[in-house]
């Protein structure tokens, strides 16, 4: 992935930042018990599920009209959808029952906020705003899959999946940090 310093510096800035939050949370959550699988699988569904709502207000009409941007919802909107959906299958497959927690519960409280600050712009407001959040919230998976949901996770099927979708996550991240980029230029 190359950036430009600045760029380099406020994704650094970003991830560190994340980075804590995330251990916050985990501390949080394993102050009063800790996570388990069925955290883990609510976790996922409901980071899965907030994407999958970013996209489907970017699909809007009258939203934008910028074809990169389309193309990269479109995309969310697809991989995200079918990460649920494999997602599902695996927990009905073996077992796991998803559990909301405050993990879960904060990715879908924020994500309704998002959305409504998401809702307000159209066109090139829109645009940057989109691509921002979108750099932000895969940032913010990428430091969950690695600092919460695959240290805590112990059911062998649920760790596969969680290491087989961090690749598409940061590819996720570069695709957004190129389009956000483009945006500026």
């Amino acid at each position: 992935m190359s950036f430009s310093c600045f760029g380099r510096s406020r994704v650094a800035g970003t991830v560190v930042l994340v980075a804590l939050s995330a251990c916050s949370l985990l501390q949080r959550e394993s102050g009063n018990a800790p996570l388990t699988d069925r955290d883990v699988a609510a976790i996922f569904l409901a980071a899965n599920n907030t994407d999958v709502s970013y996209a489907q207000v970017a699909l809007a009409p009258g939203r934008t009209t910028n074809t990169d941007v389309i193309a990269f919802a479109n995309r969310m909107l697809s991989d995200h959808g079918g990460l649920n959906k494999a997602a599902l299958d695996l927990y009905s497959a073996t077992g796991i029952t998803p559990r909301d927690n405050t993990l879960s519960l904060d990715f879908r409280d924020e994500s309704a906020a998002r959305r409504d600050t998401l809702r307000e712009a159209t066109g090139a407001a829109f645009d940057s705003t989109y691509m921002a959040n979108e750099v932000r919230y895969h940032t913010r998976l990428l430091v969950a899959i690695d600092s919460v949901l695959l240290p805590v996770t112990k059911n062998n099927e649920l760790r596969a999946m969680l290491t087989r979708v961090r690749p598409a996550v940061a590819a996720h991240l570069e695709h957004a940090t190129r389009v956000q980029a483009a945006l500026h230029k």
